[in-house]
């Protein structure tokens, strides 16, 4: 009788006992070569008919390879670095895990990755080249594999906005300006509305706004050296805006100790007009506002306002990889799973539980008869359209990265991991301190943490 998976979900930072329960040792079998194997497997994925269907996976192939235990845990993404970082530093790591774009760097610059070319052949193809092109790294390997991909959007409640005619639709609003003066009317005609909610509680969703609207103004993290730019006119320009939404009632007061869900809640109660979100809202909107109409009441836009130094937008693009560890016994049954894990059926089902936030990373998906048929497709697919143009028109970027080039920085995930970007923030939008002055002590304080890194 073969062993089942043990199925453990972590919603929070795991702690040490729970990180040596999750030894990547293996067992005793492995190293035998008598086909037993353990593989321990931490995704980002909590929704809990996810976390089924990743079970039903895991069950399957368990039982076509006897011998073969599967151990998955969830692990909120705003708790992923942490507790990877604790599990790298206990050399303690499972033997498959989703990371951050910009952790495959830092892991490959450790050279702890196992290539995964097996796993992107058996696709025959069918990868779309955005996503495979980010993890070939430049010994012609690649490392990491996404599992399903999204992009940041504008979502907003056109019927209110409606009730500021004159003031259009984000759609209309190409400037940082053009957007202060279209959320002033749209405050005007909505009393006790917010016209922008920010998810302000987690250093995460801090950085994310961050990065998207310096990158919207022309600015970088990095400069040409890869060396930390900070104290800069376009980073500066980002807080005065940030601020001036703050003070000018814009933003919601609350926004700061606001969750990402309280966001979701926030425009599905009608508490506020705009949020930034990922299509997995859908779900807040259809349980909490069953009477708003997709794609009337509740509608999305990809492009954002481009600040005063900016010539373009960019969006965020949610594209987590599997990285297999090479030093894991059971890595040859982790590929193997893998590749069972991206077979037609199988993907179709882990997708299918969220498709309007885990879209394909197969094209020839878009079109899958099978796929189509969902109900969110079919209710939702104008987000789904929103979300492919912003990837197909190259406007979406991974967390913390602004340009292309910035993706073979080994350090993008330090600054991220630090309080440094988050606390400036804070200082300027909450405390009043003076954006120059804020940027020139964050700048300080990068240089500390990452010159040492620095090639030259």
């Amino acid at each position: 009788m073969r062993r089942k998976a043990r199925l453990v979900t972590t919603v929070a930072i795991a702690t040490t006992a729970a990180l040596t329960a999750c030894s990547g040792s293996g067992t005793p079998g492995a190293d035998e070569g008598d086909g037993s194997a353990t593989i321990n497997l931490w995704h980002t994925e909590s929704t809990p008919i996810t976390v089924e269907a990743m079970q039903e996976i895991i069950d399957e192939y368990e039982a076509a390879n006897p011998g073969v235990e599967i151990i998955q845990e969830t692990v909120a993404w705003g708790d992923l670095q942490v507790k990877f970082q604790a599990a790298l530093a206990a050399g303690d790591l499972p033997e498959i895990t989703h990371v951050e774009p910009m952790f495959v760097r830092t892991l490959y610059g450790q050279d702890l990755l196992l290539p995964l070319d097996e796993v992107v052949e058996s696709f025959d193809g069918d990868y779309l080249p955005q996503l495979q092109e980010m993890f070939e790294l430049e010994d012609g390997h690649t490392y990491g594999v996404v599992h399903a991909w999204g992009t940041d959007t504008t979502t907003y409640r056109a019927d209110m906005y409606a009730n500021a005619p004159e003031a259009g639709t984000p759609e209309d609003v190409t400037t940082w300006d053009e957007s202060i003066e279209q959320w002033s009317a749209v405050a005007e005609a909505n009393p006790g509305v917010s016209p922008l909610l920010l998810a302000g509680s987690a250093a995460h969703n801090v950085n994310e706004d961050l990065y998207l609207w310096l990158g919207s103004n022309g600015g970088t993290l990095f400069d040409e050296n890869g060396h930390v730019t900070i104290d800069t006119p376009e980073m500066i320009e980002v807080l005065e805006y940030w601020k001036e939404l703050k003070d000018t009632g814009i933003l919601a007061p609350e926004w700061s100790s606001a969750a990402y869900a309280d966001s979701l809640s926030g425009l599905a109660n009608g508490d506020a007009a705009t949020i930034y979100s990922f299509g997995r809202a859908v779900y807040t909107f259809q349980e909490q506002a069953p009477d708003l109409v997709p794609g009337e009441d509740i509608q999305v836009y990809g492009p954002r306002p481009v600040g005063p130094s900016g010539d373009d937008w960019i969006t965020q693009l949610d594209a987590e990889p599997f990285v297999v560890f090479k030093d894991s016994p059971d890595a040859d049954a982790t590929i193997d799973f893998l590749k069972f894990f991206y077979e037609h059926d199988n993907y179709l089902s882990w997708i299918g539980t969220v498709p309007t936030q885990l879209l394909p990373v197969m094209p020839s998906m878009f079109e899958d008869p099978e796929w189509q048929a969902l109900p969110e497709v079919q209710d939702w697919g104008f987000w789904i359209d929103v979300q492919r143009e912003a990837l197909e028109s190259g406007h979406a970027y991974p967390l913390m990265v602004t340009s292309a080039d910035e993706m073979s920085l080994p350090y993008l995930s330090d600054l991220y991991g630090s309080a440094i970007l988050v606390d400036m923030v804070m200082e300027v939008v909450e405390s009043g301190v003076d954006p120059a002055e804020a940027a020139a002590t964050a700048q300080q304080r990068a240089d500390e943490l990452l010159s040492p890194q620095y090639q030259d």
